[in-house]
């Protein structure tokens, strides 16, 4: 007699029906991870820190500028949430870089340095835009703004400005229309703030330094 066991023709059977079905199972796994190969690794959302004052847009053409993008992590243990700057090792043997992106901006107003914001994926292009368009900016009058007449809002050219973390208002560079609805006008070299319309590319004074 031969040494080792033999198998019954059931055994066989049930063998192959086994070999049959785990075949079948790796094809089903082997489309999911083709099916999720094209996405992975590439974010369609994340935190940024800007880098290079992300420049207002011009008619239609947007504006652009440097960020980098942030990693998340939460702790384990505490559960604590943290974010601190992505790297890359783009070479062999290189050294770690922060991933930095061009994103574009579709608001007339700029956004500055060291700012905080979250950007998604265009769809089509590619091309990284903030989640959250500019809402609200601070800016200082040029010449005076009229006081609005009738149902007519009064306009004016504002500068618009940053604060940095030190509390120092500074001049972007970057003007824009300012429109006031009250009764009163506003004089020049005022500090104020302005609000974006919801839905509209229109400016308007939303509070004046009156000291």
């Amino acid at each position: 007699m031969p040494n080792g066991f033999l198998l019954t023709g059931e055994a066989v059977k049930k063998l192959r029906e086994d070999h049959a079905t785990i075949k079948n199972r790796v094809r089903r796994l082997e489309s999911m991870v083709s099916n999720l190969r094209p996405s992975m690794g590439k974010e369609d959302s994340v935190l940024v820190k800007v880098t290079e004052q992300i420049e207002p847009r011009v008619t239609t053409t947007l504006g652009k500028g440097k960020a980098d993008i942030q990693d998340i992590t939460i702790d384990d243990d505490s559960d604590v949430a943290t974010f601190k700057d992505a790297t890359e090792v783009k070479s062999y043997g290189g050294e770690p870089t922060n991933r930095n992106i061009d994103v574009y901006n579709d608001s007339l107003i700029p956004i500055p340095v060291d700012s905080y914001i979250r950007v998604s994926r265009n769809y089509l292009s590619g091309a990284w835009m903030p989640t959250n368009g500019v809402q609200t900016a601070i800016a200082k009058t040029v010449g005076s703004i009229a006081a609005r007449t009738g149902t007519t809002a009064g306009s004016g050219t504002v500068n618009i400005y940053y604060m940095t973390a030190a509390g120092v208002l500074t001049d972007t560079g970057k003007t824009v229309t300012a429109y006031n609805i009250a009764g009163g006008a506003i004089q020049a070299t005022t500090f104020i703030t302005i609000k974006r319309m919801e839905a509209a590319p229109y400016w308007v004074v939303d509070m004046e330094d009156c000291g």
